[in-house]
């Protein structure tokens, strides 16, 4: 079992780290896209119909893929004013809480956009826009990030769990 639990959490961080690594990416497309598009815009007085769009969907690409990764490094924003005034054992028991209700979070909002983007794909719903993208791509950004962040929360609940009931377990490579 503690095979299968390692091994799942590796991979789990590989993909996070991929998919990190993809938003930084789709970043640097973005800022290019908004960049023609002003240059085209305000210079040639020739604005783009699609930069604006490709954008929305890019930033909801960063935000929704880069999630889980940002659940792993523990980069929320929290208030470390408190939370280091702490003592160490109860920042365990803090740490798991936060991530259970993460995952509860996670949970309900993978739930709904799923019913959404099931919903958009089956009525064939398309963007209001000369692109009529289809709406159930962008929606599904949002399905496959939270996917991933109930899964980097059920792995943060079980190390923050050991880290209790075993104070001397090290995280290994978190």
């Amino acid at each position: 079992m503690g095979q299968v639990y390692s091994s799942t959490k590796s991979a789990l961080r590989r993909v996070t780290g991929n998919m990190a690594m993809l938003s930084e990416w789709v970043l640097l497309a973005m800022t290019v896209i908004v960049f023609y598009d002003v240059v085209m815009r305000y210079i040639f007085n020739s604005p783009t119909t699609w930069a604006l769009e490709m954008s929305e969907y890019m930033l909801v690409f960063m935000a929704f893929i880069g999630a889980a990764e940002v659940q792993r490094q523990k980069a929320n924003i929290k208030m470390d004013f408190l939370y280091l005034k702490f003592h160490p054992d109860m920042r365990r028991y803090v740490d798991v809480f936060n991530s259970f209700l993460m995952s509860i979070f996670g949970f309900l909002l993978l739930r709904a956009s799923l019913k959404m983007t099931l919903t958009a794909y089956k009525y064939g719903s398309a963007s209001n826009s000369l692109l009529e993208t289809p709406l159930f791509i962008p929606y599904s950004i949002v399905v496959i990030g939270m996917f991933f962040l109930l899964l980097q929360s059920i792995v943060d609940i079980v190390e923050s769990a050991r880290q209790i009931t075993n104070p001397g377990h090290l995280k290994e490579g978190n």
